[in-house]
């Protein structure tokens, strides 16, 4: 969206090159009014082997080219273009490069905010609170209304290395409902087999989104907001509970905790390389059950 207010005469033109696009999936919702248009699988910049055809047809007056791979770099600067911008090589096919003495983050958001800085050719004003609508906060509300404290947990993940395994979980938030904590349970498609197993474990916790018509990402965030804090591990599912503002304690197993941090409100990490191994396992439900009741105790002063 910062982008999109700094260069307001340009048409945004979001391609991925060898998937599909979330924008045009799950993430639709989120691109509307700021990407005018969306091309997934598109096959450019995926093969060296695109030498060997003409580049694509059109001109662009930016490219900016998100990966820091070479080869992507190599086969997008082949775009007609004014502009091109890329991290590749440390910005040596890049026609706008950070200020000397400026590394590249490893964080992907604070990368992406550095190229759209470039891009537009000043820093920009990001303000990253998503707007979830009326209707959305209303459910939300319904469903989690004041009066109590909720803890969101979200147990899925689409790499099954790096899931904390649900028993975990299960055992957490039996702990938590100690605690005087409601646990409520993000569930997303591919995790709903979870349901059969957690709900006899822990009959008072809640699944907000297997109640009524599933709402989609922004009914997600609407959720989020209303808990005091939530657990999840490095994968999409927390990302949603991360948007919604409140503390969010994340847990690595091989992944970095610096390469996905999310830009919305206080985060914890929770590595198992601090217990040995990148396993999931290896994470003590204690160590989690400690970093819950430290932000607890930092709300409740």
């Amino acid at each position: 969206m910062a982008l999109k207010k700094a260069l307001p005469e340009h048409r945004l033109i979001w391609i991925a090159g060898l998937r599909k696009s979330v924008f045009k999936g799950p993430l639709a919702v989120l691109a509307r009014g700021v990407i005018d248009e969306i091309t997934d699988l598109a096959n450019v910049g995926v093969q060296w082997r695109e030498l060997l055809r003409p580049p694509p047809v059109g001109r662009f007056d930016i490219v900016i080219a998100t990966e820091p791979k070479l080869r992507n770099a190599v086969l997008l600067r082949r775009v007609k273009h004014r502009v091109f911008i890329s991290p590749a090589a440390n910005f040596r096919l890049s026609d706008r490069k950070p200020a000397r003495g400026i590394s590249y983050p490893e964080s992907v958001y604070e990368q992406m905010r550095c190229l759209a800085a470039l891009a537009a050719g000043r820093e920009l004003k990001i303000d990253a609170k998503i707007e979830v609508g009326e209707e959305n906060d209303r459910r939300a509300g319904e469903l989690l209304p004041d009066g109590q404290e909720y803890i969101g947990l979200a147990p899925g993940s689409a790499g099954a290395t790096k899931r904390w395994p649900l028993r975990c979980y299960i055992e957490l938030a039996k702990h938590q409902i100690r605690c005087g904590l409601v646990p409520v349970f993000f569930l997303g498609p591919e995790e709903l087999t979870m349901y059969g197993e957690i709900a006899p474990a822990v009959p008072t916790a809640r699944f907000p989104e297997q109640e009524g018509p599933r709402g989609g990402p922004l009914f997600s965030i609407a959720l989020a907001k209303r808990l005091t804090l939530g657990v999840a591990n490095d994968a999409g599912g927390g990302h949603l509970l991360a948007a919604g503002g409140r503390p969010l304690i994340t847990l690595f197993g091989h992944t970095s905790e610096h390469k996905f941090k999310p830009p919305y409100g206080h985060r914890i990490a929770v590595n198992a390389r601090d217990y040995g191994g990148i396993e999931m396992e290896r994470i003590p439900v204690a160590r989690v059950n400690e970093e819950i009741a430290k932000v607890v105790y930092t709300n409740h002063q």
